[in-house]
């Protein structure tokens, strides 16, 4: 079974407002647990799996060989009950594989079809992966399996749809349809920004592939890690107390109605754990009393079966003196502040990219006053001021590298720290050098894991 504890920053709240006309919020932590695959017939969910290659003119050569050979292998490893579509895009998208189980005749339809695969002209990677996904949809029971598709590119998208904005919100899009999108990066020329947000979006992984012979491992991994999907179509429901409003940390995919919220969490690997924030926030005219409320997570096992698990916890509006009785939990406070500057980051990165830089700044600032407990953090005022500075196209280029990095746990970087890490233990060192670097790595991979989520 699924487990969901949860936590929060206060018990009891008290009414009234701010100088700034904030209200006293609190903010709940629900953390998921998913659960071991089910003992079944069929020890995995079956797959609904789209692979979208780039095949532009950059990608020539040794490139598009060993992207062709990575696609072959994941092929092979896919069984009957399994269903593969492959697409490969260059100015136009080209449908190789369109979403049959993956028998042997298909198994060899699919190999003469990558056999004959040759670069091309530019990049619509819009058009490709919209191809595969609409393709997984026509296939896609919402109960019946783990789709995603899978985009491979190492440049820049520039024929079709281009606009981030416009890109992740159809990869949010599909994910609401149950279309999950990893994507990954080749060379140091593709636009991080783009595939990392699409991935988030999507509700996937995002990958820098420094050199096309590790294309192979990378696609693995992805494979691996959809064969241990024990619980799909993961959901949380919230009631929404009488006198409180309700807001989701971090812009989730959710969904509303008068009553409650549903937070889309989808696919979860055995055992995972994942932690979603939301805030609420009392009406002024709200009335004393105690708030009880049962979350309800559920999801579908690989035996196909719905599970359903459920937490309760008591909410207190309160008056002043009764409240100063109760502990306040800033840690948790602090959890919630990153995970939201994590989200208007990439936000304000976007207005300064179109070199919006006072609308960027505006942003930030508006963004840290909607909240009492984000308003004690001065990191949202540092990052306004730095939205704001006009720098000349050489320094934004540099300072959006150290931004994202910093922010958004670059996964460029991190592919590089790892690799300085391993030239360290090669030649022996130890040190504090070493363990800051291990640390540091630690933490940039948790910062990826949960920005992707």
């Amino acid at each position: 079974m699924p487990k969901m504890t949860v936590n929060i920053n206060r018990s009891h709240v008290e009414l009234g407002r701010d100088e700034q006309g904030l209200a006293n919020e609190i903010i709940m932590r629900l953390t998921l647990l998913a659960p071991e695959l089910t003992q079944t017939q069929n020890p995995r969910m079956p797959l609904n799996i789209g692979l979208v290659i780039d095949r532009s003119g950059s990608m020539s050569g040794q490139k598009l060989t060993d992207a062709v050979a990575a696609c072959q292998r994941i092929v092979g490893r896919l069984t009957g009950d399994d269903r593969c579509t492959i697409v490969t895009f260059d100015d136009q998208a080209s449908l190789l594989a369109d979403g049959n189980y993956v028998t042997d005749a298909q198994r060899a339809l699919i190999s003469t079809a990558l056999g004959v695969v040759r670069s091309g002209g530019s990049t619509n990677l819009s058009g490709g992966w919209q191809l595969a996904a609409d393709t997984l949809l026509t296939h896609h029971a919402r109960n019946g399996y783990v789709s995603r598709t899978v985009l491979l590119t190492d440049g820049q998208a520039n024929s079709g749809m281009t606009s981030e904005v416009e890109l992740s919100a159809l990869a949010s899009n599909y994910h609401s349809r149950g279309i999950s999108t990893s994507t990954y990066g080749l060379g140091g020329g593709y636009n991080e920004d783009l595939l990392t947000s699409i991935a988030t979006q999507g509700r996937g992984n995002h990958q820098f592939i420094e050199q096309s012979v590790d294309i192979d491992r990378y696609f693995s991994d992805e494979l691996q890690e959809l064969f241990a999907v024990s619980l799909r179509n993961a959901t949380i429901t919230i009631p929404i107390p009488a006198g409180f409003s309700v807001e989701v940390v971090g812009q989730l995919p959710h969904r509303r109605d008068d009553t409650q919220l549903i937070i889309e969490v989808g696919a979860m690997v055995v055992l995972e754990q994942r932690n979603v924030y939301l805030r609420l926030i009392p009406a002024t005219d709200a009335a004393l009393g105690t708030r009880h409320i049962t979350t309800t997570m559920s999801g579908v096992d690989s035996n196909g079966e719905t599970l359903t698990t459920t937490c309760d916890i008591d909410l207190h509006i309160a008056t002043a003196d009764v409240v100063a009785q109760y502990p306040v939990d800033t840690a948790l406070e602090q959890e919630a502040m990153l995970i939201d500057l994590a989200w208007v980051r990439g936000e304000a990165n976007r207005l300064k990219r179109e070199r919006r830089y006072d609308d960027a700044s505006t942003f930030v600032r508006q963004m840290r006053h909607r909240s009492r407990i984000y308003a004690k953090f001065d990191i949202y005022e540092e990052l306004a001021d730095e939205m704001h500075h006009h720098s000349s196209n050489e320094d934004f280029k540099n300072s959006s590298k150290r931004n994202f990095m910093s922010s958004r746990a670059s996964a460029k970087d991190l592919h590089r720290l790892r690799a300085e890490l391993d030239e360290m233990k090669q030649r022996g060192e130890t040190g504090t050098l070493m363990i800051q670097l291990e640390r540091l790595i630690a933490q940039l991979e948790e910062q990826l894991r949960n920005n992707q989520r």
